[in-house]
């Protein structure tokens, strides 16, 4: 089980350039990627794209690669013949329509832009090598997560233990509030009846609606079972933060059914301590891949 937050990072000096990918996510419904690359590596998105692909599937991932050129590399000075020439075509024509003596001299036109233009030889990149120092840089991320994601896990299983006790008060109430009714019941209509006999069938039918009224034994059933299933989820290697997160929903929609139910103040705590759990779970689950 991996978190959706981590970090990743991995230096290299590549064809004398130090070359540096720096990995970071956060939490996100979906996978997101987002790249920022020197001009010269962007035709290799395509491939670092890929690579993250293979070792994620959720998240909101962010590569930066950026480089320190340490050699000193050939530079070429290119001249824009044509470029000149209109410059000067241009200028005389203005020049003697306006009237104004201009000359156009060479050391002046070395100032017009775009007529001289220094730039440096083009280095053919080294893509495997490229790719090795961005798949060093995944590694550390997805460790990371997985780092992250045991964390997450240890306090998820606590909380779940804390969830198993509370089910289990719940299922020993259960049966404790129908006697309680009952002997209420009893009591009243023992009171207002001054001494003369009990109709015992229409006690139990009343005991009986109200029971059935106010019965959690399936919510508390499939709450349990919610419960063993998130347990067995976290042992699972692959991405389950969406397993999670939809058991989470079902957990809450039980706890709030039997809080609703609720007739006897010990069960209403319990309920209320479920839900505050679940919630503090929830929030937790979010950050699983």
């Amino acid at each position: 089980m991996k978190s959706m937050t981590g970090f990743g990072r991995a230096t290299a000096n590549l064809q004398e350039r130090d070359i540096t990918v720096e990995i970071k996510s956060v939490n996100s419904r979906f996978l997101d990627l987002s790249f920022r690359l020197p001009r010269s590596f962007q035709a290799m998105e395509l491939s670092i794209r890929n690579h993250l692909k293979d070792r994620i599937s959720r998240g909101k991932v962010e590569l930066f690669l950026s480089l320190e050129d340490s050699a000193e590399r050939n530079k070429k000075l290119l001249v824009d013949q044509a470029l000149a020439e209109r410059y000067k075509k241009e200028i005389t024509e203005l020049s003697e329509k306006l009237g104004i003596p201009c000359s156009v001299t060479g050391d002046r036109i070395f100032f017009y832009p775009e007529v001289f233009r220094l730039v440096e030889e083009e280095v053919e990149e080294d893509a495997d090598g490229l790719l090795s120092i961005v798949d060093k840089a995944i590694e550390e991320f997805v460790h990371s997560r997985e780092v992250e994601g045991r964390k997450l896990q240890e306090d998820l299983e606590l909380k779940l233990s804390e969830m198993e006790s509370y089910v289990r008060f719940l299922k020993e109430r259960e049966p404790e509030i129908r006697l309680q009714y009952e002997k209420r019941l009893r009591k009243k209509i023992e009171e207002s009846l001054e001494g003369r006999s009990i109709d015992e069938g229409r006690l139990l039918e009343e005991v009986a609606i109200f029971s059935d009224k106010v019965s959690t034994d399936e919510e508390i059933t499939r709450l349990d079972s919610h419960i063993q299933r998130v347990k067995a989820i976290l042992k699972e290697e692959s991405a389950v933060g969406r397993d999670l997160d939809f058991l989470m929903q079902e957990m809450n929609r039980e706890s709030n059914t039997i809080l609703s139910k609720a007739t006897d103040l010990d069960i209403t705590d319990i309920a209320l301590k479920a839900k505050n759990c679940i919630e503090k779970m929830r929030e937790q689950v979010q950050n699983i891949e």
